[in-house]
């Protein structure tokens, strides 16, 4: 397929838009980036990046635009954009939670095309200093399909993510933020638990810690602020938190009548190794909706939207889907 936008407009540079700014320039579509402040604006500048003075500026003739700021400044920018995004424009964004987004979006700029986005593709470091073109390379990237939404804006939209190397997961704003609960908001509340579990244990303790308590923790250097815009507002991730205390407790109370935590051990050590060890095959779909949300709840992704003149919009998908197990 050709490249399915011509000019893309990037509102906030940090290390997701920023990267994302680097990968769509180098992709081929005309880019241009804003960003509410001032330093992070010039030092994108400043690396050769065409960077508009405000939203307005960025939005014009802009056919894809993306929201890149942390959830609690969605709502602002917005209000502050829908008057200014084209006619016919997709409007997407990469924020972890995709249910407030939406909600927002419905509210504010109804008019808009809109496909939200999630790629998992993010580390600790934050800002426009951690951006990198290779950032999302063999990333999943959560992409709502609601029954809202314009088919033929998510295809384009998951084109553009195949060619930047990521993996489109066709999902709905609540599947994601279900999923995201167990594998993004619980880890974060995990080691900011750990982190302070070691640290109470005294001195002796933290001159002992090696690669268990530094991978345990190591997310614990995330940014505060960022952790809770992950976890705040995301109902599913009391049940995972539940889940966790609930299979913490058990292996308490084996402890405490002088029992084992092999039970959980074995448990735990077969769930990642099969995680590490799945068999994804190869997967053809047309392009309908019911189908591909089929494909994401399945654990797969879409890897190249195809021309199909046979197919009733004229595209297929190809994709990969965890393989049945033998057993």
């Amino acid at each position: 397929m050709t490249v399915p936008f011509e000019r893309a407009a990037v509102l906030g540079l940090g290390q997701i838009g920023g990267s994302l700014l680097h990968a769509l320039r180098a992709g081929g579509v005309d880019t241009i980036g804003y960003d509410t402040d001032a330093d992070t604006a010039a030092a994108a500048s400043t690396a050769g990046f065409t960077v508009a003075p405000d939203d307005a500026a960025a939005l014009r003739d802009a056919d894809l635009v993306v929201l890149a700021m942390p959830l609690p400044q969605v709502i602002d920018a917005l209000r502050s954009a829908a008057p200014h995004i084209a006619t016919g424009a997709v409007l997407t964004d990469v924020g972890t939670l995709k249910s407030p987004v939406r909600d927002a979006v419905r509210k504010h700029a109804p008019q808009t095309m809109f496909v939200g986005g999630h790629p998992l593709a993010g580390v600790e470091e934050t800002g426009w200093a951690a951006a990198t073109p290779d950032l999302f390379r063999d990333a999943p990237w959560a992409l709502t399909l609601e029954d809202d939404t314009d088919l033929d804006a998510w295809l384009r939209v998951a084109a553009l993510v195949c060619d930047l190397g990521a993996r489109p997961v066709p999902t709905t704003a609540a599947d994601q933020d279900a999923a995201v609960a167990r594998v993004i908001g619980l880890p974060h509340v995990l080691a900011e638990a750990l982190a302070l579990t070691g640290l109470h244990g005294g001195p002796l303790g933290l001159s002992l810690a090696a690669g268990s308590y530094r991978s345990g923790s190591r997310v614990a250097r995330t940014r505060p602020e960022l952790v809770s815009t992950w976890c705040d507002g995301n109902p599913a991730l009391v049940d995972a938190l539940d889940d966790a205390i609930a299979r913490l407790a058990q292996a308490r109370d084996a402890l405490a009548a002088a029992g084992s935590v092999l039970p959980l051990a074995r448990a735990g050590h077969r769930a990642r190794i099969e995680w590490e060890q799945r068999r994804v095959e190869p997967v053809q779909i047309d392009g309908d909706a019911d189908q591909l949300r089929a494909l994401g709840r399945q654990g797969g992704w879409v890897t190249a939207v195809v021309p199909a003149p046979d197919a009733e919009r004229g595209v297929r998908l190809l994709g990969r889907r965890p393989a049945a197990s033998a057993g």
